[in-house]
């Protein structure tokens, strides 16, 4: 970080949610020229983490941690998927309440893609839930080409595009700047961005 700082760059960072636990390199990273990081959440649902192996994120740590971020003065841009087998049609609604409560700057949100060669690929082929092997369809963000557990395919696709189009809502990003106070300017500007991108 001291490197960094010598550049006078502003720069941003992918890191776990373990990584930004600790106030000394969040203070050295934000005086680095920090100004945001993505932060791969992946769901707000303990159940959903532990599913997919991913039991480092805890989601009763979400919202100190996230408040540690923003002490320092760095926006938070958080990776969110939709489509894990424990998702029920109310996933959408409680994540971006989640969201707002605890001040998230912005999120990079997914459907889940079951791509080729990986666990969850050969699961659902064994199942028989998936609806097509075109790949053009599989990048996460236009189609969905899997059977979800708990929901319609469509009943998924409406609900991650809602979920985009209220979190990046004006009404959303004040309650979320109510919380978060960083980088407000800086941040209508990126969350202006992605609303005139649906």
């Amino acid at each position: 970080m001291s490197e960094l700082k010598k550049l006078n760059k502003r720069w941003a960072a992918q890191v776990t949610i373990g990584d930004c636990n600790n106030d000394e390199l969040l203070k050295a990273a934000s005086s680095a020229g920090c100004k945001y990081l993505f932060v791969g959440l992946e769901s707000f649902s303990d159940n959903t983490l532990k599913g997919v192996n991913k039991a480092l994120n805890k989601t009763g740590d979400y919202k100190s941690i996230i408040e540690k971020i923003h002490r320092n003065k760095i926006l938070v841009q958080a990776g969110i998927v939709f489509g894990f087998d424990t998702d029920t049609k109310d996933i959408f609604d409680k994540t971006l309440d989640a969201c707002e409560e605890i001040g998230i700057d912005g999120v990079t949100v997914s459907i889940l893609t079951p791509f080729p060669k990986t666990p969850i690929y050969n699961q659902l082929r064994e199942e028989g839930r998936l609806l097509t092997e075109n790949w053009t369809y599989y990048n996460s963000k236009t189609s969905v080409v899997f059977q979800p557990r708990n929901m319609t395919a469509d009943e998924l696709f409406d609900g991650y595009m809602r979920f985009r189009r209220k979190f990046y809502s004006l009404r959303s990003f004040i309650k979320r700047m109510r919380v978060s106070r960083t980088n407000v300017i800086y941040n209508f500007i990126i969350n202006l961005g992605y609303w005139m991108a649906i």
